[in-house]
């Protein structure tokens, strides 16, 4: 039970970057909200979550914990331990159950191996820098790493919020009786 604690206690950070994430999010959908228009480009962002499930709820967060966590693991000085390769594994698990789609399975599993590789192979980077020798191309190399790291994590999300909005039902259009045409 201790050894469970001490693993929970090192995705601290994670849950930190989570809470401050979701205030920032839910500041800006609100500053993007406040002066709602039927004819603005607002209508997309409240069309988006409108007609959205549960699931779909859930799905999102998922994909935004999948975010929050690479992002801890990024600014955690490329320490990456057992408990984040599990708990990100188990986003991807749970993002993949919720979908429901044997094809996406497979790209979700591949993207989650890609950015674990990237976040490993930027850690041990960073520890060579640090420990043994600094190189200015090494540091220009994590640079870029750090970069690639960062949109191939917002393609991720990108691609979980095209997911959720194109399994959508189109609105029917109603007439002036309020019956589906």
């Amino acid at each position: 039970m201790d050894e469970l604690i001490k693993q929970l206690i090192l995705l601290k950070s994670t849950v930190i970057i989570a809470a401050v994430g979701t205030v920032i999010i839910a500041f800006m959908l609100w500053l993007c909200c406040r002066k709602f228009k039927w004819t603005g480009k607002t209508t997309r962002i409240i069309g988006f979550f409108y007609d959205a499930t549960m699931l779909d709820s859930v799905t999102l967060a998922i994909c935004m914990l999948k975010f929050f966590l690479v992002i801890s693991l990024f600014f955690n000085k490329g320490r990456i331990e057992l408990i984040h390769i599990l708990f990100f594994g188990v986003l991807v698990l749970a993002y993949n159950i919720c979908r429901r789609k044997i094809k996406e399975v497979f790209v979700s599993l591949f993207n989650g191996v890609v950015i674990m590789g990237v976040l490993y192979v930027a850690n041990f980077l960073l520890s060579y820098l640090r420990e043994i020798l600094f190189d200015k191309k090494i540091a220009v190399a994590l640079v870029f790493l750090s970069i690639f790291l960062l949109l191939y994590t917002l393609y991720d999300i990108a691609s979980c919020v095209l997911s959720i909005v194109s399994d959508k039902r189109p609105i029917e259009p109603k007439d002036a009786k309020g019956e589906t045409a």
